[in-house]
């Protein structure tokens, strides 16, 4: 089942979370933070390699809210930028973040091939990475069709473009909504968003120790760690905050109410209550329910209106100013590095 997010959903998603808050609490006080993606194995023996090698070939491109550096080819490095900002044009649309000025743009270090990327490596597996804090995107150049570094990457942008809110938002629905971007796809002029991953969803209908709701909507529950209750956080917020989004018409309205109440200081239960008309306990069973399906629904949108800045300034790096950008990198790398051993 495909549903198509028209003007309505739109307008009904943009009621859900745009809202006038007062005060601001940040989901996340890191200062700095890493997501590591693991799907390919890339070259070992970094240190052979040397990392400020050609360093003629760096150029710099900017658009209006990323700043690109890389040693790919040119017009595969446009490619990317463009790619970034469609993404980032039609994440505020879709989640109704109010449009902002990038202050300091989101920084992209593209390299041209795993090769040339490995220096920068956070460990053997690491295929992208985005550095939260710093706001920084490292990931090598290969067709987006074909690329597994995406995934995390959109996941932990999407984090970032959350702390934008001047809101509470809860930890549920951050890592519930950034999960669900990761199946985030363009194909020409379509947008598909929300496709369920088959792994996570089978995961959720057959394997996973549910977390009480109580625990999981009081933000009781950590998204930082390892083991099977770090899989069953992820896996249950994404299942919740798909349920809001695609199980009835009626819920993205509600959830929107939801938030607001939070926000108004009113008990996560009560809130609960009085949006949804159910307990904790009845939400669970909802949500069961609801990933038991054979199929769940996604939404598809088309780019018509979506108005992305395609605008951008190329230029060389001289020597000097392509090590200082790398060694910056570099000296991000070592500093998660020696956080880890």
């Amino acid at each position: 089942m495909c549903m198509s997010l028209g003007k309505n959903e739109v307008s009904n998603m943009e009621y859900m979370i745009s809202f006038t808050y007062e005060g601001m609490r940040w989901l996340r006080n890191m200062t700095l933070s890493m997501s590591m993606l693991g799907y390919l194995s890339l070259l070992s023996g970094c240190a052979t390699i040397d990392p400020f090698a050609d360093l003629d070939e760096w150029k710099e491109i900017r658009s209006q809210n990323f700043m690109l550096y890389s040693n790919a080819q040119e017009k595969v490095a446009i490619d990317f930028l463009n790619e970034f900002e469609i993404f980032r044009a039609i994440a505020l649309k879709i989640t109704t973040i109010p449009p902002f000025e990038e202050t300091i743009p989101v920084r992209i270090y593209l390299f041209k091939n795993p090769h040339s990327f490995a220096p920068f490596q956070l460990s053997k597996n690491t295929a992208g990475y985005f550095v939260q804090g710093k706001n920084y995107i490292a990931l090598y150049a290969i067709p987006f069709e074909k690329n597994p570094q995406f995934p995390i990457i959109y996941h932990e942008y999407i984090h970032y473009l959350i702390s934008k809110y001047p809101a509470r938002i809860p930890g549920w629905f951050n890592e519930g909504l950034a999960t669900i971007f990761e199946t985030f796809e363009r194909e020409r002029d379509i947008v598909t968003f929300g496709n369920p991953q088959f792994h996570r969803w089978t995961f959720m209908k057959r394997h996973a120790e549910w977390i009480p709701m109580k625990e999981f909507l009081s933000d009781q529950v950590s998204y930082h760690g390892d083991g099977n209750r770090f899989t069953d956080a992820h896996s249950q917020a994404w299942a919740l905050m798909h349920y809001f989004l695609f199980g009835n018409r009626t819920n993205m309205v509600r959830l929107g109410e939801y938030i607001s109440l939070l926000n108004n200081g009113i008990d996560y239960g009560d809130a609960l209550l009085s949006a949804f008309g159910m307990t904790p306990e009845e939400l669970m069973q909802a949500v069961k329910k609801y990933v038991a399906r054979d199929a769940l629904p996604y939404s598809t949108l088309k780019l018509d209106d979506i108005a992305a800045d395609d605008r951008h300034h190329s230029r060389s790096l001289s020597e000097p100013e392509a090590r200082q950008i790398l060694d910056d990198l570099m000296n991000v790398v070592k500093a998660f590095q020696e956080t880890t051993h």
